[in-house]
């Protein structure tokens, strides 16, 4: 029997690449295979149910560890040391259950295959050229790289053509059956009629704030209609207020996160997906499963579903998409089933099971596992992870040695970057400050309020913030001080 590690970033956030494992690993051969897993970061959101002859490692990070910077920095810049101490070593054959992360985590010199669940194509944007040579690494290592959709295919071809000959695209698959008994069980959840549901995250790429744009516009078309939001994120409070603007506060309903969604999806008329990128979207294969049909952007997978079967269409604009809508709302339900099951039957879960079976074959029989040889008689190193003075920085090249520079922000980020700045030696730091100066003052930090930014000489004001909807919010705010756009900066921090 051959011993296979998925290692995945989570599989406790009740996501689709969640899902998606637990049907993998719940169907591969029990006979031919013992199945491990790790998992990067633990919440607490979903347990996954498994088999329980699957051995679930404990997590690297979860919610609240106060090591986490110190972690993901180790993972980015250290994998070796974090192999060694997280990562079993006894397996015959470690898949990666997505890119970077867990692709940084597969063994050298080991048996290893790299799954990829979504389009790269972020990889080649300024200040990822690190990250990029890391995956780069990281496939050099694998044996084979599996696409889940022609995005992702195309995306891996066009920033990695030297890794093109390890391509192999596996579309994803869905249990039919297993979907279809869950969406029986009883819910008290009602949905008013006409519906369309939208499933997912509140998060910048899954985009709900632009989902109750377009149902605006089928609002004046179908003034009777009901939009239902299954998710819960960041962007709900701003998801609401929109609503509120719009006035549409009876037609939009927020069901949050619902631990079981099918018995409330199949109520659904049409499923929208407003996202800007996604490897292939198991949320649409979910709701065709229940006879569904979708309208989405032209995010990976979505053309293939589309070729497949008359079950749903994408859209560019939301004049599209709300015709869209309009137009599914008024189909015949006996014909939409119907062009749904064309689509299942292209996703048949066996014959899926058995591609993926064949795939590790394959690689399970393509020589010695050098690493396990080399490693598994290594013992784990469970000392602390030596303490560095920062673990978040700005990319090489943002800012111009010389420039005197204000740091704005000192949160986790901030201290991170001011300590960045003075172990470097290479900027004029002016003047750290922010909002809540008085606080990180007492706190013992060199903090100024804010308005000492008209009183200091600067060439660039550089926001210390990880999300970049906070960093709009406070370059907004500085440019209505009348501070010119083109001295404030702001990038995502890497590690």
């Amino acid at each position: 029997m051959k011993r296979i590690l998925f290692i995945i970033w989570s599989h406790s956030l009740g996501g689709g690449a969640e899902a998606l494992l637990t049907t993998i690993v719940n169907h591969l051969n029990v006979q031919k295979y013992e199945i491990g897993i790790v998992e990067i970061y633990h919440s607490s959101i979903k347990k996954e149910l498994i088999n329980s002859n699957i051995k679930v490692y404990d997590a690297i990070t979860y919610d609240n560890d106060t090591e986490y910077r110190k972690k993901m920095y180790y993972i980015y810049n250290e994998p070796e040391e974090m192999i060694k101490r997280y990562i079993p070593l006894d397996y015959d054959l470690y898949v990666s259950f997505n890119y970077q992360l867990p692709s940084f985590l597969l063994p050298d010199g080991a048996r290893n295959i790299a799954w990829v669940h979504g389009a790269v194509f972020d990889l080649q944007e300024n200040g990822m050229e690190k990250y990029r040579l890391l995956q780069n690494r990281a496939f050099e290592k694998s044996k084979k790289i599996i696409s889940i959709s022609d995005m992702t295919t195309k995306s891996i071809q066009e920033l990695f053509p030297n890794q093109i000959s390890k391509l192999v695209e596996v579309f994803n698959s869905v249990d039919v059956n297993g979907i279809r008994e869950k969406a029986q069980q009883p819910t008290g959840i009602k949905l008013n009629q006409p519906a369309v549901i939208y499933v997912g995250r509140f998060d910048e790429n899954k985009n709900p704030l632009r989902m109750v744009d377009i149902f605006k516009l089928v609002y004046q078309i179908e003034n009777g209609i009901h939009l239902y939001f299954l998710g819960t994120g960041e962007l709900e409070a701003e998801v609401k207020k929109k609503v509120r603007e719009y006035g549409l506060q009876e037609h939009v309903h927020f069901l949050g996160y619902v631990k079981n969604p099918y018995p409330v999806m199949k109520q659904a008329d049409v499923c929208c997906m407003t996202s800007k990128s996604e490897g292939f979207p198991m949320s649409l294969l979910e709701s065709i499963t229940l006879h569904v049909p979708f309208v989405s952007t032209e995010v990976g997978g979505t053309q293939i579903l589309i070729r497949k079967g008359n079950c749903g269409s994408r859209y560019k604009t939301d004049e599209e998409a709300a015709r869209s809508i309009v137009r599914l709302l008024g189909a015949s339900k006996e014909l939409l089933k119907e062009e749904c099951e064309k689509v299942l039957r292209f996703f048949d879960l066996k014959t899926y099971i058995l591609k993926i079976e064949s795939i590790f074959d394959e690689v399970l029989e393509s020589g010695e596992n050098q690493h396990k040889s080399a490693m598994q008689n290594i013992a784990k190193n469970m000392t602390g992870l030596e303490d560095k003075s920062y673990y978040l920085r700005f990319p090489k090249g943002l800012i111009e040695k010389g420039t005197k520079l204000i740091l704005y922000g000192a949160g986790e980020v901030g201290v991170n970057y001011y300590q960045y700045i003075r172990a470097m030696g290479k900027w004029n730091l002016t003047a750290w400050v922010d909002k809540a100066a008085e606080k990180y003052r007492n706190a013992g930090l060199d903090v100024k309020d804010i308005d000492v930014i008209a009183y200091v000489e600067y060439d660039v004001i550089l926001i210390a913030v990880m999300e970049e909807r906070l960093s709009q919010i406070i370059r907004k705010s500085l440019c209505e001080k009348g501070i010119s756009n083109h001295k404030i900066v702001w990038v995502k921090p890497i590690y």
